[in-house]
């Protein structure tokens, strides 16, 4: 077993990533569904430079999750509304995003409340990405 976790940390380190996303993605209303979506989405894009990592890991306080965002030399945070969970967990852990966006504040999105989880559009999904994308290339800005 322990010659196990020890391959697992080695592969981890050695499969670095450039491009951290982490999302407030709780499906409980439609911005918290849109901010997964578009979180997965632009994973896919990016590739093997990206990776999703695990804000209920960081608001756990999970050491080694916490440690590996950290490391990370670009991290996107996408939170869906005014109540900036996604932001406010990562300032418990004194971690700064590289590029932050807010569905409500930067793209217009409404939240529509608790149950809401399908209320969005495929074509939302796409515009936040290329949004986020727009966002990279302009290195954060």
């Amino acid at each position: 077993m322990e010659e196990w976790r020890k391959e697992m940390n080695e592969s981890m380190e050695s499969s670095k990533i450039e491009i951290g996303i982490i999302a407030c993605a709780s499906n409980a209303s439609n911005t918290g569904s849109l901010a997964g979506r578009a979180a997965l989405k632009l994973a896919k894009i990016l590739g093997e430079k990206a990776g999703i990592c695990s804000l209920p890991a960081i608001a756990t306080n999970v050491p080694r999750q916490t440690n590996l965002v950290k490391s990370i030399p670009i991290l996107v945070v996408i939170d869906g509304c005014h109540n900036e969970c996604a932001k406010k967990i990562l300032d418990n852990v004194k971690i700064n995003p590289s590029i932050y966006i807010n569905l409500e504040y930067d793209l217009s999105f409404k939240k529509e409340g608790p149950f809401t989880t399908f209320n969005y559009k495929e074509k939302d999904v796409e515009n936040i990405v290329k949004h986020i994308l727009n966002v990279l290339k302009k290195g954060g800005e």
